[in-house]
């Protein structure tokens, strides 16, 4: 294509002005009637909650991962296993597409089996191919761990927003931006953290110890959280 990767962002900017007219267009106007009555105290209330930030923080470790080992991956591909960076690019969607062509069916999951259970599952897995990432292997090994992580990952972002509407069902978009935002955060502290801890142990592979460690706290910190914090009345998604 003309312009090479320079005509990529063009094309990605003329893609987003064609929805902006679209989403103009055709899609109806807001209705801002069932929050009409509610001042901005209101619609914060619900932040004072520790159960609020609780749910950020695990959303941190699942979609944050996400968003730093994406934007980590093309990088880690050209460096140890010395593919292209078309390759390193493709091999880096896979994990991509695979984390969000599954959240659907996380989000499914947690309405039959729990939001709870669905998540330990979740850091579960991440926390398992985290420690297989931590030792060196072939590049297709490697390239099928990541996919599998980017799964358990993937699920585990549609698990935490299914607590949301259970717990919160009156402030769904507060707690929901919240937590979004807490989980971008991470995204962008875990590539600084990769580079920190490479530079300190010399190991490539010591950025999936980091992922371990996140995922193992988070799996402890939900498995033992305090019994008060749960409603009585949602025994399907506090089992």
């Amino acid at each position: 294509i003309g312009g090479g990767w320079r005509f990529v962002p063009a094309l990605y900017a003329g893609l987003l002005v064609a929805c902006a007219f679209l989403v103009r267009l055709f899609v109806p106007g807001p209705d801002r009637t069932p929050a009409g009555s509610r001042t901005v105290k209101d619609l914060t209330r619900p932040l004072k909650h520790m159960r609020v930030w609780r749910f950020g923080f695990y959303y941190m470790t699942v979609f944050g991962a996400f968003v730093g080992v994406s934007l980590w991956l093309p990088k880690y591909y050209v460096d140890n296993y010395h593919v292209e960076l078309r390759t390193a690019g493709f091999l880096a969607a896979l994990f991509v597409i695979a984390a969000s062509l599954i959240r659907p069916v996380g989000g499914a999951f947690s309405d039959k089996f729990g939001g709870r259970n669905v998540m330990l599952v979740s850091l579960g897995t991440s926390a398992t191919m985290s420690l297989l990432l931590t030792f060196p292997m072939a590049l297709h090994e490697f390239a099928t761990i990541v996919v599998l992580l980017g799964l358990g990952l993937g699920i585990g972002t549609a698990a935490v927003y299914s607590y949301i509407p259970q717990y919160f069902p009156e402030d769904v978009g507060a707690v929901g931006g919240l937590v979004g935002a807490i989980g971008a955060v991470g995204g962008f502290v875990l590539p600084l953290t990769f580079a920190l801890v490479i530079n300190i142990s010399h190991r490539p592979q010591a950025v999936y110890i980091v992922l371990l460690a996140l995922s193992f706290y988070s799996a402890m910190f939900l498995a033992f959280a305090i019994s008060g914090l749960r409603p009585p009345t949602d025994p399907l998604h506090d089992k």
